[in-house]
C-alpha cells in the first residue's frame, strides 16, 4: 500500500481516505483532515482505483513543492 505524502497546502500528515458507493461502484477520495486547511480549487483526487487516487495525491504534492522551489529561485 502506497504511503501518502503530507498536504501540499498546510504540511499536515492527517490525510483521510474517504470511500462510498456510486451506482454500485466503489469510489475513493484523498483529502486533508486539517479543518484550517483550504479546499483546493481543483478539488481532491478521487476515482474508482484507490492506488491511482493515492498516486495522484502524492504527485500533486511533489509538483507543488517543485513549483514553490522554482518560485523561490526566481526571487
Amino acid at each position: 500500500m502506497r504511503k501518502l505524502k503530507p498536504c501540499r497546502y498546510c504540511g499536515k500528515s492527517n490525510i483521510a481516505i474517504e470511500h462510498w458507493s456510486s451506482g454500485g461502484i466503489m469510489m475513493y477520495m484523498c483529502k486533508c483532515n486539517n479543518l484550517n486547511c483550504p479546499v483546493p480549487t481543483d478539488g481532491y483526487p478521487a476515482g474508482r482505483n484507490l492506488e491511482k487516487v493515492k498516486e495522484e495525491w502524492n504527485v500533486r504534492n511533489t509538483l507543488t513543492k517543485i513549483m514553490r522551489r522554482n518560485d523561490e529561485d526566481e526571487r
